[in-house]
């Protein structure tokens, strides 16, 4: 590939679905009769969030017209999180293979959620996606330790590990 930047950005995809895959089956770990409190219920809904969020993100870089989501945190089954989350990442692969490298630094000019006027590079927006989903699979890995299940190892260096 001649654009070294969209390569890169193309790696984290894959490795944000590498990631969010491992994190939701985490959840599954979590004894059942410890998944009525309130730190599981937390970890569940994280996902679903990260997935409504890039889902956002990638309406404002396509300049697509969008609603605010009424509920930030939704309560998916892992079901639907899983083909969510399928669905996001082909359309992330999707818009990032049609890039270039130039494209990367286009400025896009989008509404905050709160109605809020900003402008940002496309690079700025994939590189926030990226440590944003990272933020939250953090949390569940926490929150699945906490309820009494095994957390996922999500580390960056891992999935280059098991990529050789």
């Amino acid at each position: 590939m001649n654009n070294p930047q969209i390569a890169a950005l193309l790696r984290l995809q894959a490795y944000e679905t590498w990631a969010n895959d491992r994190a939701l089956a985490s959840l599954d770990t979590v004894p059942v009769d410890m998944r009525t409190r309130p730190s599981f219920t937390r970890a569940a809904q994280l996902l679903p969030h990260s997935t409504l969020a890039r889902t956002i993100w990638l309406m404002r870089l396509r300049g697509v017209k969008h609603e605010i989501p009424k509920e930030w945190f939704p309560n998916w089954t892992t079901e639907e999180t899983r083909r969510q989350m399928s669905t996001v990442d082909a359309q992330w692969r999707e818009f990032l293979g049609s890039l270039t490298d130039a494209d990367t630094e286009r400025v896009i000019t989008y509404h905050s959620s709160e109605g809020v006027r900003y402008e940002s590079s496309v690079h700025d927006i994939c590189t926030h996606v990226f440590h944003h989903s990272a933020y939250h699979r953090g949390q569940v890995a926490r929150l699945v330790s906490e309820s009494g299940g095994q957390r996922a190892s999500t580390d960056y260096i891992i999935f280059t590990r098991v990529q050789k």
